[in-house]
């Protein structure tokens, strides 16, 4: 297993789970449970993704393309 993604953002790291499991991924995301534990204490990193290892480069693709805005919804 690979860790492809470090985070505090719950939302972001479900849409980046979501679009890998689309393309065929197997997933796993953790710290959610955490979400609601933490309250008012800031933490950071506290999700994480990880996928099988032959997954790894394609997820990093995924998260990329992402981060460019490849999937951006168009805006008429």
């Amino acid at each position: 297993m690979k860790s492809v993604y470090r985070g505090s953002d719950y939302f972001e790291a479900q849409l980046l789970t979501g679009l890998m499991e689309q393309a065929g991924l197997q997933v796993f995301l953790q710290g959610t449970a955490l979400q609601g534990g933490l309250g008012e204490v800031p933490a950071m990193g506290h999700l994480s993704i990880t996928v099988n290892d032959a997954d790894q480069v394609r997820a990093t693709e995924i998260i990329d393309a992402y981060e460019r805005g490849d999937y951006a919804l168009e805006v008429e």
